[in-house]
């Protein structure tokens, strides 16, 4: 059979035509405006290229990047959301996190759907599918009157718990359908049945949002190639990495998304297939990102989501969620194009912007400027300028030299190779630390897989990629610039589903499990089905497993059918293959831990009879240009070598030993010393090391320091990911609140992880030295682990736990890793303010080893066992910490190995020495003198008043913190370490946030409190909750260096975070009322930004995620009635406060609960600046009792409501210099009320919500005056 495949990408649409196992390509410019024309015009070339008549063709393969792009642009249908009423605002709350902790101008992903068009619909489900509110008919009226009165062109449902009880989304389907039909209505049981409702509303919303558009597309394209003779069957690619028909393609259009990249692992997987290799890294780079994929036994991995339309491109988080089966790619600005810059500390930083196509590089000729990776190889030798593209396009290495010469060379002192050497090693860095990053986020060893390089610049790269990664066998294919519609080739008819069910082992009902599985398997069924009929079928089943109280599951595979799979044996053989393969990923099993499965995937597929006939004859070959030397710089000696150049066409299966450039004309694959490559019969290119080389004899000292000093960034980075997968602790697994560093001997932390809270990762700074105080370093030895969660040697309060391990290598101790999370109970009065000292707050331990030469000291773990309330969790945490702390120490020994260091001792040194020069440059920009600010608080027993003066001069900077600070008798007293971390957090917000965080770069911020203050509390002070200071003291700090330049900081914010911590203590009735604690992350408004409004509903400074309505409602007996943004919460300003939110929730059991209240900015608000308005005070109040206070221990009786009203943050500058037409946007989207716009704004709207112009010309003028 001759077969088609066509992939639309953002600047080429690729195109393959397979004909008796030979594979004609060709690559023609995306037409935007009209994607189809693409297709139409390479599918004509390949036709005429191949000799084929259209009738010929036996099948159609498409993939396309149109419903990306739609999402993107904002180009989809006119959508109404409907949710729950009270609850619709998830698509806009999110998660309630800042993706970058030092950015303070981020925007956050805008929702598909705006405000306007969302619809509550009164209906509940609990979280075990029972009904709370049923759906009546007069709901579903006022929904159609809705639909048509917003003219809507599709519907997107999400309703609460749907995943697990339909029957309100089914029967809002069937009323829209019959009301209107043709309308297209997409439901998210249906779309993404998973818990979690921002991310399945998300989901269902881009369905929704590109399904009419999808629709249109796909059965014009398949008229367009009907017209042009091709009557064959069309098959769309999946972002699963699986083919299903038009059909199915539009009814769930959000499965193309991100369908592209998932050929190229589709190719790397069928060559594994055709060799026999089951472990493959699929490596695809081109000109603006590079790709990275596992693949285990033959499959690539697939997750079940990732983030589309990234407002920083790269950046996780920044991006709305999708939760669909996708092939697990990791996408990084790493390209051919990706420009090379010095950054403030004077290293070499690669992307993630790229020149794109026009100009391009500067060696392409067509007026780029600055240096690029494309440019960078072309200097030390790694490309051929005259065979570049075929000889198509004569590169220019004059012009690649002086761009780099001028963007990193004269910088840095190096000559044009050195620099571009810089700019290789440092792109191939990046690649090798995003892929251990994600090996271990998987909990995979990245060093024993085969690497499959594809895309125009893999080759070029990839054998160094492979080197760092202890990778020792490469295949390049042939066609690898087109690997993607290759991929598509060979790809399966599939389809994959997935149900969030959970479930305990130890009492698993096997009726359930059995009807679940049947209608999963039908469901995938008739949707394979209606792409193929014949064909090998294959299916997977997965079951996702964690203990009780984890956060991260484990996939266990399955064998069978519905009914063998849910045998009496079930429960048994789950455990077995559970323990077995966390044993496996975390080194130990969690004896007496329960077991629990939290959902179900499985996965039918059909390979196509012809998929892999793609590999049955080797490509025809022409004939060879002569072999030649050409000169190629080697990073690893140093030094410029010979190398052989030779034509792919004369590549044979007799080995090459490198240095070798293999050249064809889409790319050239680089041999370096220490490898061989050869040709098998299918025209891949095989490469193996046969002698490990370590970078020790590098003669660039700078450049590989820069390049230690990111992996071990990246190592740490490991350490954290390892700690949120093992966690039991929601504050950990879900909101992040931890920390992880590296420390050198005598206690000074090298490198600390992204992931974290300023609480935790400053604070930590100093905890080493203080274990070394206890332990000196000569009673430190292998298989040691420190611990504490003393308030002043770790980070504050004792329910951060700080665990330290030394680092050894070769017998020598180089270093120490520590890290900290917070865990929930620790005994004591359990939760609120109201201990009298330290000895209320629960159990405190002092600096001890938990674990000496490797044995547990098992009387401590029975201390801390009897006394806390939840010990299986807080040990199981307690061990996570020591796990983390192990990843780290594993990956340092490899890279020390790598990089031949005995110990981390002189990188140090140069880290702390580019940090505090660093640290200079950015003070000295600032204006010097001593500036003051002052901020009032709350309190508790009475109000607070913090005065900051900021001393900037000297290259340091010094702030002195005074007021009215009598420590409290309340546990609001702050230990200085807490102190220090946010207020030079605070501070560093805007100087140098771009250095990353170690004792150098935290040591040029200085920060005073008086001893025995309630911002420097001394032993035994009660601490417990000292966030509610702490997370004040950036405002303060912002308010210093507001007064010191005007133009550069925000108006104040909420602050302190608004966590609702609810409990039930004492003795109760387990069965009706169970004891229970609980704390549920929320946040109040940003405060407005230059240039920029106030986040709504975020979390600053403390950064935290907050816990999906539906999670929480699992992890405690609550059900929550409402969580909407505060209307005029905000202050006004030219630029608005961000709002807060109203969040009201009951007990779902029916019992008392009572309430650890401990709220700020409830009577002083969030102040605005250069004119800007006060955001709204905080408040709450039981629904029917009326208020609470803010700070103390409360009860929420059984019949009532607790209502809370996070505060709103300060707007900046004349409310009156806002645009009119900005502010009836905020009335329309219901932020501003007409009342707020008229007052605050001077704004007048007509009773239709136009602009009156006239009137508002008119009030502002009057009030100018």
């Amino acid at each position: 059979m001759i077969r088609v495949a066509s992939d639309i990408g953002g600047t080429f649409t690729d195109l393959a035509l397979e004909r008796d196992g030979c594979i004609f390509s060709t690559k023609v410019p995306t037409t935007p405006t009209e994607p189809d024309k693409a297709v139409i015009e390479g599918l004509q070339h390949l036709l005429a290229e191949s000799g084929t008549a259209a009738a010929e063709i036996g099948l159609f393969i498409h993939g396309t990047t149109l419903a990306t792009n739609a999402v993107i642009e904002r180009k989809g249908a006119r959508t109404v959301f409907v949710g729950t009423a009270g609850l619709t605002d998830s698509l806009e709350i999110g998660l309630e996190n800042r993706f970058d902790q030092y950015n303070l101008n981020i925007e956050k992903p805008r929702p598909l759907v705006p405000r306007p068009l969302r619809f509550g619909l009164q209906e509940r489900i609990a979280v075990d599918g029972s009904v709370v509110e049923a759906l009546a008919d007069r709901g579903l009226e006022q929904l159609e009157a809705f639909v048509r009165d917003q003219a809507a062109e599709s519907v997107a449902v999400c309703l609460l718990h749907s995943y697990l009880n339909d029957s309100h989304e089914r029967r809002v389907g069937e009323h829209l359908r019959r009301a209107f039909p043709g309308l297209a209505v997409s439901l998210s049981s249906e779309i993404s049945p998973i818990a979690g409702e921002y991310e399945r509303g998300t989901t269902v919303s881009a369905n929704a949002y590109v399904q009419p558009l999808m629709a249109r597309y796909l059965e014009r394209l398949q008229a367009r190639i009907a017209q042009m003779g091709i009557t064959a069957p069309m098959l769309v690619m999946m972002s699963e990495g699986g083919l299903t028909s038009v059909e199915t393609a539009c009814r769930f259009p959000v499965r193309l998304i991100e369908s592209g990249p998932a050929g190229g692992a589709l190719l790397a997987a069928s060559i594994g297939r055709r060799l026999g290799i089951d472990r493959l890294f699929s490596f695809d780079m081109g000109g603006t990102t590079a790709k990275i994929c596992l693949i285990d036994d033959g499959v690539p991995e697939f997750e079940t989501s990732f983030e589309v339309d990234r407002s920083y491109r790269f950046a996780k988080g920044s991006g709305l969620p999708l939760r669909i089966p996708v092939v697990d790619l990791v996408e990084i600005g790493a390209g051919g194009g990706s420009i090379a810059r010095v950054d403030s500390l004077g290293s070499v930083r690669i992307g993630p912007d790229s020149v794109g196509s026009e100009p391009g590089p500067a060696c392409f000729g067509k007026g780029g400027i600055f240096p690029t990776v494309t440019d960078a190889d072309l200097v030390i030798g790694k490309i051929d300028p005259a065979r570049f593209a075929g000889g198509s396009l004569v590169l220019d290495r004059k012009a690649a030299a002086a761009a780099i010469a001028t963007g990193i060379g004269t910088p840095l002192g190096l000559d044009d190779v050195a620099a571009a050497a810089a700019i290789a090693e440092m792109v191939d860095e990046n690649m090798a630390n995003a892929a251990h990053v994600h090996a271990t986020e998987k909990g995979k060893d990245i060093a024993g897989y085969t690497m499959v390089a594809f895309g125009g610049a893999a080759p070029l790269h990839a054998l160094r990629v492979a080197e760092k990664l202890g990778i020792e066998r490469i295949i390049i294919p042939p066609n690898a610039g087109v690997g993607s519609a290759i991929g598509f080739l060979v790809s399966p008819v599939s389809y994959t589903t997935r149900r969030t069910h959970y479930m305990r082992l130890a009492n698993l009902d096997l009726a359930t499990v059995r009807r679940l599985l049947e209608e999963m398997h039908a469901d995938a069924e008739q949707q394979v089905r209606s792409a193929v009929a014949h064909g090998e079928l294959t299916e997977e089943w997965k079951t996702f497993m964690r203990y009780v109280g984890q956060g991260h599951d484990i996939a266990i595979r399955l064998d069978g059918t519905p009914g063998e799979i849910a045998s009496p044996r079930l429960a048994a053989e789950l455990i077995g293959r559970f323990e077995e393969e966390y044993r496996r990923q975390f080194g130990r099993t969690l004896d007496g831990n329960a077991i629990e499965i939290v959902g179900w995937a499985y996965k039918r597929a059909i390979m196509r009879r012809d998929a892999e006939t793609i590999w049955s004859t080797e490509p025809p070959s022409g004939t060879p240009q002569p072999e030649r030397r050409h000169a190629l710089f080697d990073p690893v000696s140093g030094r410029t070598v010979s190398a052989l150049v030779v034509d792919r066409q004369g590549m044979t299966q007799s080995p090459r030993p490198g240095p070798v450039l293999i050249v064809e004309a889409q790319t050239t694959v680089v041999i370096p010393d220490g490898f061989e490559a050869s040709r098998d019969d299918s025209g891949c290119i095989l490469v193996q090391q046969r002698r490990k080389r370590s970078t020790q004899s590098s003669g660039q000292g700078a450049l590989a320091n820069q390049i230690m000093w990111n992996r071990l960034l990246s190592v740490v980075e490991e350490q954290a990911q390892a700690l949120i997968r093992t966690s039991f602790s929601s504050v950990a697994r879900e909101a992040g609140d931890l920390s992880a560093g590296v420390f050198t001997p005598d206690g000074r932390m090298i490198a600390q992880a992204v992931t974290g809270t300023p609480g935790h990762v400053n604070s930590m700074a100093q905890s080493v030295f203080h274990f070394l105080k206890a332990i000196p370093l000569e009673h430190w030895h292998e298989g040691d682990v420190g611990i504490t969660n003393d308030p002043w040697s770790g980070t504050g309060h004792l329910n951060d736990f700080c665990v330290v391990t030394p680092a050894f290598r070769d017998g020598r101790l180089i270093g120490f890793f520590a890290c900290t999370t917070h865990i929930m109970d620790v005994g004591g009065q359990g939760a609120g303010f109201e201990g009298r000292d330290i000895w209320h707050e629960g159990l405190r331990i002092p600096i001890v080893k938990l674990i000496e030469r490797g044995t547990l000291d098992t009387k401590l773990v029975s201390i801390l066992s009897t006394n806390v309330r939840l010990p299986q969790q807080a040990m199981g945490d307690i061990m996570s910490l020591v796990a983390a702390n192990h990843t780290g120490c594993v990956r340092l020994d490899r890279m020390c190995e790598e990089f031949g260091l005995a110990d981390l001792d002189a990188l140090a040194d140069y880290i702390f020495e580019r940090s505090a020069a660093g640290m200079r440059a950015a003070i000295e920009a600032l204006r010097p003198g001593t500036w003051r600010a002052e901020l009032q608080m709350d309190g508790v027993e009475r109000p607070i008043r913090l005065v900051a003066d900021m001393t900037i001069g000297d290259g340091a900077i010094r702030v002195a913190l005074s007021g009215e600070l009598a420590p409290s008798l309340k546990g609001i007293n702050v230990p200085y370490c807490y102190t220090d971390a946010y207020a030079s957090y605070g501070v560093r917000c805007l100087v140098g946030p771009e250095i990353p965080n170690n004792f150098a770069s935290l040591a040029a911020v200085r920060i005073e409190a008086p001893e025995g203050s309630i911002l420097n509390a001394i032993d035994p002070a009660p601490v417990t909750s000292r966030h509610m200071i702490g997370q004040m003291l950036p405002d303060l700090m912002l308010g210093c260096l507001s007064a010191a330049d005007p133009a550069i900081a925000p108006a104040e914010g909420s602050g302190s975070l608004w966590n609702i911590r609810l409990l039930r203590q004492g003795v109760t009735n387990a069965a009706s009322h169970p004891r229970f604690i609980s704390l549920f992350f929320h946040a109040g408004g940003v405060g407005a930004r230059p240039g920029l409004d106030g986040l709504s509903a975020t979390a600053y400074p403390s950064g935290v995620r907050s816990i999906p309505v539906e999670l929480a409602e699992r992890n405690a007996p609550v059900l929550y009635v409402r969580k909407e943004l505060r209307t005029d919460s905000g202050g006004a300003g030219r630029w608005r406060g961000g709002l807060g939110q109203v969040i009201e929730l009951r007990a779902r059991d029916g019992g008392d609960m009572t309430l650890a209240a401990i709220f700020e900015r409830v009577d002083n608000a969030a102040r605005g600046r250069h004119g800007g308005v006060d955001g709204r005070l905080g408040k709450v109040s039981l629904k029917m009792a009326g208020p609470l206070a803010a700070k103390g221990l409360q009860t929420v009786p059984a019949d009532d409501t607790l209502v809370v009203e996070s505060p709103g943050g300060g707007g900046l500058g004349d409310p009156l210099a806002r645009p009119p037409e900005t502010v009836r946007a905020d009335v329309l989207a219901g932020y501003c009320s007409l009342v707020e716009a008229r007052t605050a704004y001077g704004v007048v709207l007509n009773d239709d919500l136009s602009l009156d112009d006239a009137a508002t010309g008119i009030l502002r003028r009057r009030r100018q005056r």
